[in-house]
């Protein structure tokens, strides 16, 4: 895949409308490029599909009489490989070199994204994130700074409306050229938002007529919407139609590399009178210099001539704030391969399946009638049902035949054997049946059965979490970022206690927990800040926010993300506490026994000492066979 080329998008101060017409111009060719590439996708059919087969949605129009039994197997695995797959723990590090001076605030930074991660119910989105991945084969959580929470937002977007711009690769957005996430939105939420009125794409009312309707009727209602078919139908008058229009609201990243080629410095954001800017990542770009260094954002609309908003990104960390979740990656396909997609022509099977039985069954319970017509008229042949018990008939045996009943063949036992392979390949290619195991077990298996069941789950499983675990690292590094540029110190506080406090806390710039001096070159060779650095004062905040992640580095264990090896973790701990190797305030903390305390300040040597000082420690219990600390508690039942 070539490289993309950054030389058509405009620069500012062109006069007005012409600058704004061909912005405009490149928005709309750009959102058109990425909507094409993502549409010759291979799959991207059978999203649509996926989610109605999640759904339990049935288009096939069929016969009343016949049945219309189904039994929704991929909308159950669905749910088993979201239940697996969410069943995580917010379990990550911020780690700085041994000895560091930042050691402390990498901690911080560690705590209060579990916080975060537990409060904000972003496990919640996390678990929608994942969902999409299920049935489209990849997602994104957009990571967002919601001003009237004053929070971090995480909220899933749907895979058909991030649009990419001229990727390079496949596995991230980052090396694109850009990307744009697309949104209905109605007008009032644009004019509230932008103080502007916008004309609308289309009337947002979405309502699905039953499964009695025509294919004409269900593709009309697709492309426009049921009140449009009852304009064309004439079914309802106009006054009584549900109107709500709405319209498409881009938001686009870009990653746009061009100079200041003016003269003097050039305001990039939003700024006062006086020059002061309105936030904190606006800034002011001196001649030669990269004029979006972080990123570009534009907001639009297809029906509006004018940007919504055009100025520099609006995160620190310069990222296209959308990690992309693949559980299935394949170099060939941007979307991957969704785990569901498999198994979509096995439920078609099945329903058919089910549908022949429970058809047979009712031929059973309702056998046919062969009748001469000469014996039995046709009302009363009609009025017979062969269901209803004491079935009596009358017909005239002079004149006919009379009635017969057809007793039906019986079901063949060759399909209940098909159904029972459809449903367990079902299981083997989509994954469920490798943790089937560990769901069946009657008790909480030790660490030894834990680690044999982990060694028989499929590499699939193993795959998918390791994918997880990749994706996780870009949601991490955009969180840190995040908490440096919008969390203060009041807000640190009130979060992780008086313990959180670092001696940087306490500099020239009381309004952020991100120390005044950061870079190499502050210092000297015994670690002073330099009289230079101090005449010169702090460097800007997200200057400082980009230096700082360079010490930072995120580490998560390998499958530590997966609930099950949790234990295996839990029972390490168990053993060091024993052999006076871990504090008892780890290990509770690793337990996750709430109430435990202020643990002291320190490393675990330093706890260890503590405890010895306090005259506390691991103790053995006096009564029975001592605890060997290999096997997990159980409880047993016995029979005499």
């Amino acid at each position: 895949m070539s490289e993309p080329t950054r030389t058509s998008l405009p620069f500012a101060p062109i006069a007005g409308d012409k600058y704004e017409k061909a912005l405009m111009g490149f928005c709309q060719e750009a959102i058109q490029e990425g909507d094409a590439y993502l549409k010759a996708q291979r799959g991207y059919e059978k999203i649509a599909e996926s989610i109605q087969t999640i759904m339990g949605t049935d288009e096939n129009v069929r016969a009343t009489p016949l049945s219309r039994t189904t039994s929704n197997h991929v909308g159950k695995i669905a749910l088993d490989l979201r239940s697996m797959l969410t069943d995580t723990k917010p379990f990550w590090e911020y780690r700085t070199p041994a000895g560091s001076r930042f050691e402390k605030t990498g901690t911080n930074l560690g705590k209060l994204s579990q916080h975060w991660y537990l409060n904000s119910q972003a496990d919640m989105r996390q678990g929608d994130v994942i969902s999409y991945a299920l049935a489209a084969g990849c997602g994104y959580p957009h990571l967002t700074w919601d001003a009237r929470k004053l929070d971090i937002s995480c909220d899933a977007e749907d895979p058909r409306d991030v649009l990419p711009i001229s990727p390079v690769d496949n596995f991230s957005l980052q090396s694109a050229l850009g990307a744009a996430v697309r949104r209905e939105r109605t007008l009032w939420w644009v004019k509230s938002r932008y103080g502007i009125e916008v004309p609308a794409d289309r009337d947002g009312t979405a309502t699905m007529g039953g499964g009695q309707q025509g294919r004409a009727m269900r593709l009309l209602e697709k492309l426009g919407g049921s009140p449009f078919w009852e304009l064309l139908t004439k079914s309802k008058p106009a006054r009584e139609m549900p109107r709500l229009p709405t319209v498409d609201v881009y938001t686009l990243y870009l990653h746009d590399d061009r100079l200041n080629e003016k003269r003097y410095p050039v305001e990039i954001g939003q700024f006062q009178k006086d020059g002061t800017p309105l936030n904190n990542w606006s800034y002011v770009v001196e001649p030669g210099q990269p004029l979006y260094p972080r990123g570009r954002m534009i907001e639009f609309c297809k029906t509006y001539p004018k940007p919504l908003y055009d100025g520099p990104n609006p995160y620190w960390h310069g990222m296209i704030p959308l990690p992309k979740l693949i559980l299935d990656p394949w170099p060939w396909s941007w979307l991957g391969k969704a785990p569901l997609w498999d198994i979509l022509p096995l439920q078609k099977t099945l329903t058919k399946l089910l549908r022949v039985v429970d058809d047979q069954v009712e031929k059973i319970a309702r056998p046919d009638l062969v009748a001469d017509k000469n014996s039995i008229s046709e009302g009363a042949l009609n009025k017979i049902d062969t269901r209803r018990a004491g079935l009596k008939i009358r017909y005239n045996a002079m004149a006919g035949k009379g009635v017969e009943i057809a007793k039906g063949a019986p079901i063949d036992a060759s399909i209940m054997q098909m159904i029972n392979f459809v449903i367990q390949q079902m299981d083997v290619i989509s994954g469920t049946s490798d943790t089937s195991q560990l769901m069946g077990l009657n008790q909480l298996p030790s660490d030894d059965s834990i680690g044999r069941i982990m060694e028989a789950m499929t590499r699939s499983v193993r795959a998918r979490s390791r994918s997880i675990e990749a994706y996780i690292r870009e949601f991490a590094t955009m969180l840190a970022f995040n908490f440096f540029q919008f969390y203060t110190e009041p807000m640190l506080m009130a979060t992780l206690g008086p313990n959180a406090v670092t001696p940087e806390w306490f500099d020239f710039d009381p309004h952020t927990f991100l120390p005044d001096f950061i870079h190499g070159n502050d210092f000297d060779n015994r670690g002073i800040v330099t009289d230079k650095a101090m005449e010169r004062g702090p460097l800007p905040r997200m200057d400082r926010a980009q230096e700082f992640m360079r010490h930072m580095s995120f580490y998560v264990a390998p499958s530590s993300l997966l609930a099950a090896s949790e234990i295996e973790r839990k029972l390490l701990y168990l053993q060091l506490s024993r052999a006076g190797l871990v504090d008892h305030w780890t290990l509770l903390e690793t337990l996750g026994i709430p109430n435990v305390g202020d643990a002291p300040a320190g490393t675990i040597t330093d706890r260890l000492a503590a405890e010895r000082n306090m005259g506390i420690g691991m103790a053995a219990n006096a009564a029975g066979r001592k605890a060997s600390g290999q096997k997990m508690p159980r409880t047993a039942t016995k029979e005499s």
